[in-house]
Formats: structure tokens, C-alpha cells, sequence
């Protein structure tokens, strides 16, 4: 578990250097003391991008509606979570509710409400739990500047619910790890956890491959969120759509883990997170590890 932990570290150190700098909506930028903010308009709603500038490269973001302002992450710092609540706070709205979806440290700072949560994203931040790990592995790495509580209590939400906040409406989606995506229909927005058009992705099988292509492919909006990379627009999913079909192909023609490598460099010799490639190598041909 230590092992994965430093290698999964390493993986995020690496995805932070990674964002990418090309969006398709446009944003007006406001500068914090800790990181910076992006703000979308989407008329009588806004989205507000945090993209922290911490070494794991933590972005969340609040949804603004006339009604109040709707969280979804935390980062893993405490002056990323300081910085991003005084935000908040300069909104002078209430919050009406914060979805921590894979990232809930120091969440509770934001609000004294509980977050909500699907089962296994509350089971992962528990004691052995993976999202508990990670963070234990950020302590050692960091010291006392990461913000290391959990939240002490969530609401249950369930794949498929349709969570209404601030008057909108916030779909739950089955991500088929320990996260949970959000789909948010009035604005177009989805939120999954990891995607990044220019930047490797841990790939457990072709079957996954295949299967992570396909949801890419029912995606039609506007914006696509993620927790460690800026916004990114229709062109981005498109990118990686095109990225995970050369993989498969890729995968099923290559002889060893070495040679998969080889060959993806060879084809796609600017992405970021080696160490992403890496681990999918280890996963596709685990006879050769």
C-alpha cells in the first residue's frame, strides 16, 4: 500500500505540472492570495473554477445560482481551502450544499452543513480507505500543511439521484471508481474526476479503455470539469476520445509492457504523467511485471 501510495503521489505531482491551457468558454480570471479563480457566465448562474496551484494540482469549484452558491471538492491543503472559503464567502450567498465527490479535506471548513456523498466515496474516506491513504501519504509528504480531516458526517446520495440545490438540479453519476461524477443540466457542465486532453490516464484493462471511451462519446456539453486540470470544452473530449482509441489499438498489438510504452510515446510524445502510462502498462501485461 506504501508503495502505490508514492507511486500514485508522484502520479498527481506530475498531473499538477500538467493543465491545460486551452478552454473553450471563455472566463475572467480574479487572482487570490492562494491560487486563482476562473468564472464562467452562464447568465442568471456562474461557475467559479478554484484551480488552487498546489503540488497535486487540486481545482474545484462553486456553482452560483440567485439562490445561493452549491460546492463540489475541497483541495488538500489548508491555505487552498482558507483562500478558496474567503471566495466563498465574498459571494454573500448561503451555501446550500457541498458535493465531495472523491476530494473532502477540510470541506467542513466551508460550511457547518454535512457534504453529500455516494457509499463508497464515504467508504474510501474511512480508516483503510483508499481516499484516507492518500491522504496519510499527503501528511507524510507534506506535514501540517495539508488539511487532514474528513468530514465527520455526509447525506447518502445514490448513482442516478437528481440532488436539487440552490434551484438546480445536480445529477449523481456512477464514475466506476471510488469517485462519483455530477452532471449539472442547466448549465450543460459535467464534472468527472480525471480526464486531461494533453496528460495520460490509468487505464485498469482494454475493456476499461473501451468502456471509458464509450461515456466520452455520450458527452455533448459545454464544459467538462475536472479535479486536477482546468475546464476544458468540447475539443478536449474529442482529443481524448481519439487518445483512448490509439491506446486500445495500441494494447492489443503490443508484445510487452515495454513495447506498449514504447509505442505510445511514439504516439503521443507531448502528454504529461508518465508515471499514469506507466502504471496502465503494469496493469495491461501484468505477466511482464
Amino acid at each position: 500500500m506504501k508503495k502505490f501510495i508514492s507511486i500514485l503521489l508522484a502520479c498527481m505531482l506530475l498531473f499538477a505540472a500538467a493543465y491545460a491551457e486551452t478552454n473553450a468558454a471563455a472566463y475572467q480570471a480574479v487572482a487570490l492570495e492562494t491560487g486563482s479563480v476562473q468564472v464562467y457566465d452562464f447568465g442568471e448562474n456562474r461557475l467559479h473554477a478554484y484551480v488552487s496551484g498546489d503540488a497535486l494540482g487540486d481545482v474545484c469549484y462553486a456553482v452560483e445560482s440567485p439562490e445561493g452558491v452549491v460546492l463540489l471538492e475541497s483541495t488538500a491543503f489548508t491555505a487552498g481551502n482558507n483562500a478558496w472559503k474567503a471566495y466563498i464567502d465574498s459571494l454573500g450567498k448561503p451555501v446550500a450544499g457541498k458535493l465531495m465527490a472523491y476530494h473532502p479535506n477540510g470541506s467542513d471548513a466551508y460550511s457547518a452543513d454535512a457534504p453529500y456523498a455516494t457509499e463508497n466515496a464515504v467508504a474510501n474516506w474511512a480508516e483503510n480507505g483508499s481516499i484516507r491513504a492518500l491522504t496519510d501519504g499527503f501528511i507524510v509528504a507534506f506535514g501540517d500543511t495539508v488539511a487532514a480531516d474528513h468530514p465527520a458526517n455526509t447525506q447518502i446520495i445514490f448513482f442516478g439521484d437528481t440532488v436539487t440545490l440552490a434551484g438546480l438540479d445536480f445529477v449523481i453519476r456512477n464514475e466506476g471508481d471510488d469517485a462519483y461524477g455530477v452532471e449539472i443540466p442547466a448549465m450543460n457542465v459535467i464534472y468527472t474526476h480525471m480526464i486531461g486532453s494533453a496528460t495520460h490516464n490509468i487505464l485498469t484493462s482494454i475493456d476499461r479503455i473501451k468502456v471509458f471511451k464509450a461515456e466520452l462519446e455520450g458527452f455533448d456539453y459545454d464544459l467538462v470539469l475536472t479535479g486536477h486540470n482546468m475546464p476544458e470544452g468540447r475539443d478536449a473530449v474529442q482529443t481524448k476520445i481519439e487518445y483512448l482509441t490509439k491506446t486500445a489499438e495500441i494494447a492489443e498489438s503490443a508484445e510487452s509492457a515495454d513495447d506498449f510504452i514504447a509505442q505510445m510515446h511514439e504516439a503521443f510524445p507531448d502528454y504529461a504523467g508518465d508515471n499514469y502510462l506507466e502504471m496502465t502498462a503494469g496493469f495491461l501485461f501484468p505477466a511482464a511485471q
